[in-house]
């Protein structure tokens, strides 16, 4: 008997021996397991759940709550990159706007890139960075029109619905998508004009700008609309004035073939070249486009003056521009005999480029902070900084 109850001991002793270490393994992430439910569902301490769900996932990777630590970890870990690259942008997007050059267009661009990674297509930051490089653009500062033209597309495929995305206020939503079609569609116009492109498809992107009544003078009242245009109806008419200043003799001047020239002439004049020069001045009207407005002054007396003989009416027709500057042209009360053939000693205008634009044309838009759908910004002119991107998202 006694031999028995030895072995029998000797038997439980070896079962123990083998048995405690699973069941203190097993007891250890129970406790542990208990302790991270607590943390994460009852005291809902979410730094220190976050830890302990990193430490789960390492100690315990068999256990039953892996999906749920697995979740909470990438959540944050999500959160902490959205956060990160949205300060990084928040923070190129000012620098820029505080001092614009080449430089923090690109660096602008970059964070932009990182920051589309984990949100695609976010409404906010991809129209922040088609206008920065439509200002960049158009005050000369940055060339890679290519890669401007690429932000600037997309923008607009972005923003074409009247319909706001999701979680945009309708105002806010309209304030963006506006200066986003004034801004992107003028820098497409200005792009073919610099890149000797398409000069009928420049001016409908410039007219398309023009058709933006937005807050401020976006699009309607930028006199950059206005000058671009006009510069592309100067070289149309500088072209019909050669064509006629190559005519052989005066009688071939006099005779059918220069009226057909100069009534060619006299119709770019009358309907782009006048017109155009007095909504340049009608628009610029503050000091920073002063220069456009000096300029337009010079060339609209001249032509005026060769059309018409009335300097005395011209304040007049600009003023019929002011109120707004898209309507159309007021007769024009023509006196110039039309089969002289020295009729086309008018003025050549100006180039392209020949006067800096307004860089107060493509402003910045800033505002309102928009989240990860992208909740709409108001917008601003000028150089000024942005206020916020997207929202910072909570941990």
């Amino acid at each position: 008997m006694k031999k028995f109850s030895f072995l029998f001991a000797l038997t439980l002793l070896a079962s123990a021996i083998a048995v405690s270490p699973v069941k203190a393994q097993d007891d250890k992430q129970a406790e542990f397991e208990r302790v991270w439910y607590d943390t994460c569902f009852t005291k809902k301490d979410k730094d220190k759940c976050y830890q302990l769900s990193k430490e789960l996932i390492a100690t315990y990777p068999k256990s039953t709550y892996i999906p749920n630590a697995t979740t909470i970890v990438k959540n944050r870990d999500d959160i902490e990159a959205y956060n990160k690259a949205n300060e990084k942008f928040q923070a190129a997007l000012k620098a820029y706007y505080s001092a614009p050059d080449g430089n923090k267009l690109d660096q602008l661009f970059s964070a932009g890139e990182e920051f589309l990674k984990i949100v695609p297509n976010n409404h906010f930051v991809v129209g922040q960075m088609a206008l920065a490089g439509a200002h960049g653009s158009i005050g000369q500062i940055y060339k890679n029109f290519d890669k401007v033209k690429g932000y600037g597309e997309n923008a607009l495929k972005l923003f074409e619905p009247t319909t706001p995305a999701e979680n945009w206020k309708q105002e806010d939503w309209n304030n963006l998508r506006d200066i986003v079609q004034a801004q992107v569609n003028q820098f497409l116009g200005f792009r073919l004009i610099e890149t000797k492109g398409d000069k009928t498809e420049a001016v409908g992107f410039l007219t398309k700008s023009t058709m933006v009544k937005g807050k401020e003078g976006a699009g309607w009242k930028d006199p950059n609309n206005y000058w671009l245009r006009v510069t592309i109806f100067q070289e149309e008419y500088q072209t019909i004035r050669s064509e006629y200043d190559n005519l052989p003799s005066d009688e071939a001047k006099n005779g059918e073939q220069g009226k057909a020239i100069l009534a060619k002439a006299f119709a770019v004049m009358d309907e782009k070249l006048i017109p155009d020069y007095a909504r340049v001045m009608a628009t610029a009207t503050k000091p920073e486009t002063k220069s456009l407005q000096d300029a337009a002054k010079g060339f609209l007396d001249a032509y005026w003056n060769y059309r018409t003989k009335a300097p005395e009416k011209s304040a007049e027709y600009v003023k019929a521009f002011s109120a707004d500057p898209t309507v159309a042209s007021p007769t024009i009360p023509v006196k110039v005999e039309e089969n002289d053939p020295a009729t086309l000693q008018a003025p050549t205008g100006p180039a392209a480029g020949a006067v800096k634009l307004s860089s107060g044309g493509a402003p910045g838009a800033g505002g309102k902070a928009a989240n990860g759908n992208g909740k709409a910004a108001t917008t601003t002119k000028g150089k000024a900084a942005p206020k916020a991107t997207p929202k910072k998202r909570k941990k």
